[in-house]
């Protein structure tokens, strides 16, 4: 399956980085799926559950307040003005298992 290039930025540090089968954000319209080779777009994010479906299952969610969605064709950077990750995720993937919420 492909996949895309996920980055979850602050205005302080990177929260993490990594590749993703899906992306599932809460807009200002609503919930907001993103897969690979998605359609452009720019979209602000209300407070709520970021949701980065890891390739070979399971799931990440990162709690995240406000900002803003990016979407390129291979990429997609999320700019939220605060963002935690759920205890012991790793702050980039590199390729290697972060904890994950499995569904």
């Amino acid at each position: 399956m492909a996949l895309i290039a996920v980055e979850v930025v602050t205005p302080e540090r990177q929260v993490w980085s990594g590749p993703a089968e899906m992306v599932i954000a809460r807009g200002a319209e609503g919930e907001l799926g993103v897969l690979p080779h998605h359609a452009p777009l720019i979209t602000f994010l209300v407070d709520g559950p970021l949701r980065i479906r890891r390739p070979g299952g399971g799931e990440l969610v990162i709690g995240t307040r406000g900002g803003f969605l990016e979407v390129k064709p291979d990429r997609l950077t999320v700019l939220a003005s605060e963002a935690e990750l759920p205890e012991g995720a790793a702050q980039e993937d590199g390729g290697n298992t972060v904890a994950v919420v499995e569904r």
